[in-house]
């Protein structure tokens, strides 16, 4: 059985908001993991942990190109499962160079990933993201190398591609192995699992990768760090430190910090630009004005703060957890923990400690909105108010929790973030605990997608559209008089389709999408009822690189026919369609049928016989005639008119049907029937005519 589609020609430019779709955060089905060189190599333990909402099974293949070890392990719900890799995942990775060494974690239901780098007294331990938040856009980040002349430990990041023929543009801040200058642009062409190793040459600031600005015309993703470093300078003891890098899309304006666990004077901080001349903010304080890749250090900074931007301009925030030699200290050593923006909180987490045994200490830091207090859980039990202290000004609070070691859930009516934390003797590791991932920081496209599409009876066939070039048209870096389109002041380029899917609250549709990768220019789309019979409606989301949506409706209408042919768009931009309703039951007598989509003051009459077909143009009328049996018979002698409306219906009696030769027919159990509308159009010209599609119905 086929329903007909009541469907828009073009569909309007509609936002919407970012997370109505595509809740675009830490869990996923495909993770690509880089795990960096530590300074030491000897009992070095590389793991994954994973953990998921749902049973499922993992594979894990590393290298991802031509896999020498593989294994599928159960995810279940509340436990960690642990898979360790060859060391050579982190170890073998050479300076300025292009390697197939990635780990790659696959699953059918999704799942959350951390990347452990376990080695006694230099371990650390990062949140691993999806593929499917990967982006285009990347500015690095680490903390200055403090033993690079003494020892040869320097900062390193990795890029890594999920396609082939991804070609990165590298944009280093310090100079590079293999005589890569800095502030001198280089790009690398890579294929999927691959990525390119970055290896800076020098000690203190000269030495930093902050900022070091990587650009792709496919999605990458980045892990940045150090080998070694102490925090501060001169203070024992150094740990290897790493994060996951986050896209600039997803960087937020508003960043919330707490003072870390067993670190009583503090942490230290680097706050970093995405775009020119922003002001940032540090408790509603003037910190200073940072630029693209710039950046702020912010050293033994004590309490709960708040981190905001002047004019709203997104920016990052990364926190050290000082060594274990530093005043104050009580235990673990240097970790690097990426901060989440206000705007990438989640309601909900699932979430693991490093598992192994290696910590003696585990700890969550949780941030909540204060109205929120007393409605916050910790795997289903309520976070004691007493627990929590006012970050001042903010309307949030922070709890610092001891947890065991194992899986554990969060919740609460409004979005919290959490961090986690774990101590051993000058050993640590630090990093978020989860985090939304959204597209939210347009970087460099303001510009909408466009979908357009068109009915086909039971289907709906549309293309999602992203591929307008810059506005810089003449490639001089300025928008020069006329070039700015949008009037927003930006050079405007669109970043391509990202994703098509339908949104929250789709009934009964099913999409299916023709495969292409994120960035392309145009996507193909088809959304069919799932049932048929039943009415269907929903909105097919475009989505862009940069975050922004073009919503697409579509409503189909439930028939208990089947569509034989198509129809051909009248004056109204769309194609009249029928519906049949009521019993297929002979006995029943209970037939009505339903054009739609019509002109108004449009006259017409319905056809009926036992034979279909498909016949273009007929007698030079507009449309096709899909019943082409010689024996058809006509509904009514006077015309239907829609007036002022667009749509007709007719109640038929399947014991009276019209032939012109035989007179009236009977249905009979077991007989097809089909009928299809007539109708003028004269808002194409004096006369014009065109049909309906066609529609079949097999009685019993």
């Amino acid at each position: 059985m086929k329903r007909r589609l009541a469907g828009l020609t073009l569909c309007a430019l509609a936002w919407m908001p970012t997370a109505f779709a595509q809740n675009l955060d830490n869990a996923g089905n495909e993770f690509l993991c880089a795990f960096m060189p530590n300074a030491v190599t000897d009992l070095l333990e590389i793991e994954l942990h994973l953990t998921s909402d749902v049973p499922t099974m993992v594979t894990v293949n590393y290298p991802m190109g031509a896999p020498t070890f593989t294994s599928t392990v159960a995810v279940n719900p509340g436990a960690i499962t642990i898979v360790t890799v060859p060391p050579g995942a982190a170890s073998d990775w050479l300076p300025n160079n292009i390697q197939d060494n990635l780990v790659q974690a696959t699953a059918a239901e999704e799942f959350t990933c951390y990347l452990i780098h376990r080695r006694p007294f230099t371990s650390d331990a990062a949140l691993g993201l999806p593929t499917d938040t990967m982006n285009t856009e990347f500015i690095v980040a680490d903390r200055d190398p403090t033993l690079g002349d003494e020892f040869g430990y320097f900062s390193e990041f990795i890029v890594y591609a999920r396609f082939d023929n991804t070609t990165v543009t590298i944009t280093p801040t310090a100079d590079l192995a293999g005589g890569r200058t800095a502030g001198v642009p280089f790009q690398v062409m890579l294929d999927a699992g691959e990525g390119y190793f970055g290896y800076s040459i020098n000690d203190g600031p000269a030495g930093s990768v902050t900022g070091t600005l990587i650009d792709s015309d496919r999605v990458v993703g980045v892990s940045n760090g150090s080998q070694c470093l102490n925090v501060p300078d001169g203070t024992g003891f150094c740990d290897h430190i790493f994060e996951v890098a986050q896209p600039t899309q997803t960087w937020g304006n508003d960043y919330l910090v707490a003072n870390l666990p067993n670190r009583p004077n503090g942490s230290y901080y680097r706050v970093i630009g995405a775009t020119a001349n922003t002001d940032i903010l540090l408790d509603g304080a003037p910190l200073g004005t940072i630029g693209r890749g710039e950046f702020i250090d912010i050293a033994d900074l004590m309490g709960n703060h708040r981190f905001t931007s002047m004019g709203g301009e997104a920016f990052f925030v990364v926190q050290f957890m000082t060594g274990s030699q530093s005043p104050g200290a009580i235990s673990g050593d240097p970790s690097m923990g990426n901060v989440i923006s206000v705007n990438q909180y989640k309601n909900a987490y699932t979430f693991s400690t490093v598992g192994g045994a290696q910590f003696i200490e585990h700890w969550l830091t949780l941030i909540a909105a204060d109205s929120d207090i007393g409605a916050v859980t910790l795997d289903g039990a309520a976070v004691p108010a007493a627990s929590f202290t006012s970050i001042a000004g903010t309307g949030y609070s922070v709890a610092l929790l001891p947890i065991s070691e194992g899986t554990h859930s969060t919740a609460s009516p409004n979005g919290h973030a959490i961090t986690v934390e774990g101590f051993n003797q000058d050993d640590s590791y630090l990093y978020p605990g989860g985090a939304l991932f959204e597209f939210i920081n347009p970087v460099g496209d303001a510009n909408a997608p466009l979908c357009t599409g068109d009915q086909y009876g039971d289907r709906y066939e549309g293309t999602g559209t992203d591929d307008r070039p810059s506005e810089d048209t003449n490639n001089n870096g300025v928008l020069d008089p006329g070039e700015d389109l949008n009037n927003n002041g930006q050079i405007d380029e669109d970043t391509g389709v990202f994703f098509v899917q339908l949104a929250g609250g789709a009934v009964n549709l099913d999409l299916m999408v023709a495969p292409f990768q994120p960035g392309d220019g145009s996507v193909d789309f088809t959304v069919t009822p799932t049932d048929s019979t039943l009415n269907a409606m929903g909105t097919v989301l475009i989505v862009d690189g940069a975050g922004n949506q073009t919503g697409c409706p579509v409503q189909f209408i439930g028939s208990i026919g089947d569509g034989v042919c198509d129809a051909v768009a009248n004056s109204t931009g769309e194609r009249a369609f029928t519906s049949a309703s009521g019993s297929l039951m002979v006995a029943d007598n209970n037939l009505t049928l339903t054009t739609n989509n019509l002109p108004t003051q449009s006259m017409g009459f319905y056809i009926v016989s036992q034979g279909n077909g498909i016949v273009s143009m007929p007698g030079n009328k507009l449309g096709n005639l899909c019943i082409v049996d010689t024996i058809m018979g006509r509904h009514n002698a006077t015309p239907l008119d829609t007036g002022a409306g667009t749509s007709v219906s007719l109640n038929v009696d399947l014991q009276n049907l019209p032939q012109p030769f035989n007179g009236p027919a009977m249905v009979t159990a077991g007989s097809t029937w089909y009928w299809q509308y007539w109708y003028r159009d004269n808002a194409v010209f004096q006369g014009a005519a065109n049909f309906c599609n066609g529609i079949g119905l097999s009685f019993q």
